[in-house]
Order: C-alpha cells, then sequence, then structure tokens
C-alpha cells in the first residue's frame, strides 16, 4: 500500500513540474508584454520632451501595444489588465482624456510602471521618478 502511494506521489511530479513551468511561462509573457508597452511609452515622452512632433503612428502603435499587454496579465493581475485596455483606449485618442480622467482610470504611468514593478520584485519598493500619462 504504502508502495503504491510513494509510487502515485512520484508519478505526479511530473505534471506538477510542467504546471510550475507552464505558469511561470505565462507570469513572464505578461510581464514581458507589459514592459514593452512601458518602454515604448516612455521612449514616444521622451522624444516628445526633447521636441519631436507628436506622431499619430506612433500613438496607434502605443495602442496596440497595451491592448496586447491586457491580454496575458488577465491571468495573473485583472485589476492590471484593465489598466492596460485603459491605457489602449487612452492611445486612441489621448486629447479627449484630462488628468483627472488619467487618474481615475488609473492610467498614469507611475501608476502602470510601479504595478509592473510590484509584479517582477513583489518585495522590493524603489522610488518611482517622473510622472505621465
Amino acid at each position: 500500500m504504502m508502495q503504491w502511494v510513494v509510487e502515485r506521489l512520484i508519478s505526479l511530479l511530473g505534471p506538477i513540474a510542467t504546471m510550475a513551468k507552464e505558469k511561470r511561462d505565462l507570469q513572464d509573457n505578461a510581464l514581458r508584454s507589459i514592459s514593452h508597452a512601458l518602454q515604448e511609452t516612455k521612449l514616444y515622452y521622451r522624444d516628445l520632451g526633447l521636441g519631436k512632433e507628436r506622431s499619430r503612428d506612433i500613438e496607434s502603435q502605443l495602442a496596440k501595444y497595451w491592448a496586447a499587454a491586457a491580454i496575458p496579465l488577465r491571468h495573473i493581475d485583472q485589476e492590471l489588465a484593465m489598466n492596460c485596455e485603459n491605457k489602449a483606449e487612452y492611445w486612441l485618442s489621448p486629447e479627449t482624456f484630462s488628468e483627472e480622467d488619467i487618474k481615475q482610470m488609473g492610467i498614469k504611468l507611475t501608476d502602470l510602471s510601479a504595478a509592473y514593478r510590484k509584479l517582477v520584485a513583489p518585495k522590493f519598493t524603489g522610488p518611482t521618478r517622473r510622472a505621465g500619462a
């Protein structure tokens, strides 16, 4: 009887390890997606700050990045996934959003960056650098 229990437990180790790896892969994909959206957005703001003209093409691409980030994130943080979806909506027509709208929707870039950092390193609490939409 004891041997049977041990054999059953051993037979479960493979599937358990596979499930853990799949979960890690899912989390990594979600983190990679939001990291990409964050970095592209920060680069766009940097360029605007350096005097470059506003680009509807880049803003359209940012909307796609944020929408794409929302999809895998829904498995690990539904609120952040919704915020990413809202950020995608923002980039479709940023001029229609007030600062208050941005704050209420939780789509300030600093807030999204902080939420991302919590997922990447939950025990780390570092300073945020700049405010932004």
